[in-house]
């Protein structure tokens, strides 16, 4: 069996365990990240299903990341909600990483809305505010598409131009606005982790994009693959060349004080698209 046939079956046998257990298909997907995970408590008849569960799903490692499939509704959307995600610094390939992201396009998601915690690379992007994310800088050195293609499941070639979806940043933009959040928008770059950034590492990242983190683009760059709709918002959680040692305890705490802020946003964004 080569490469794909076994991608396939790995697909097919994690879907089969969901849709046995879910009526009906997903309308969207999201991903949770870093303390993040308290949206959830917002979802109607929700089906949640641990990780280890799922067939071929990886396990996730990282503090603050639950490692639960959510499914049910929010806003009368029915959304598949990954509370916690899997990472390249915890051993996985990238494309182990972005797994449950083809899973979730069998399921029958068309939008996708990822998000993490970063850390700021510019002065005017504090702690606690929110950024959507309008295009990311890949420096994880991999890349989840490589190796054979799946024609059937998406371009040898895939276009990177617009990977962050602009009808849904405008949408998030109006919901911002109504919900009296001051949103922000800039370029996310992805390293690989796990260690934070030295402080030359900063000043040269901060040339190329203003939010710094270890996740969200193999997803990103998966679902660009599979024709899904992205939406990305990164919540800051500290700040470039920090005076105090850096710790993801620090991470957590800070995305936790702002999943509030998060939380309203997604549920407006759910209503309106």
């Amino acid at each position: 069996m080569d490469l794909i046939e076994q991608v396939r079956l790995n697909i097919k046998d994690a879907l089969k365990f969901l849709t046995d257990r879910t009526d009906g298909g997903v309308d969207v997907g999201i991903v949770l990240g870093s303390g993040l995970g308290r949206l959830v408590d917002t979802v109607e008849r929700p089906k949640v299903f641990a990780y280890s569960e799922i067939p071929h799903f990886p396990k996730s490692t990282t503090q603050g990341h639950a490692g639960n499939l959510v499914i049910g509704t929010i806003a009368d959307k029915k959304v598949a909600i990954m509370q916690g995600r899997f990472h390249y610094y915890e051993g996985y390939t990238s494309a182990a990483v972005s797994f449950p992201v083809r899973v979730l396009g069998d399921l029958g998601v068309k939008i996708l809305i990822v998000t993490c915690a970063a850390g700021s690379l510019r002065l005017d992007l504090k702690v606690g505010d929110v950024m959507a994310i309008t295009d990311h800088v890949n420096l994880m050195g991999v890349n989840p598409l490589i190796g054979p293609n799946d024609d059937e499941a998406g371009p040898r070639f895939v276009d990177m131009s617009e990977a962050y979806d602009k009808n849904l940043l405008k949408i998030a933009e109006d919901s911002a606005r109504g919900e009296g959040i001051d949103l922000k928008k800039g370029v996310y770059v992805a390293l690989t982790g796990p260690t934070y950034e030295t402080p030359a590492e900063v000043r040269f990242l901060s040339a190329i994009g203003n939010a710094v983190g270890m996740s969200t683009v193999p997803e990103v760059i998966v679902a660009n693959y599979l024709g899904m709709r992205v939406l990305g918002l990164a919540v800051i959680t500290n700040m470039p060349e920090a005076k105090h040692k850096l710790s993801h305890d620090e991470v957590l705490v800070e995305a936790q004080r702002a999943s509030d802020k998060l939380i309203k946003l997604i549920i407006d964004i759910l209503d309106k698209v």
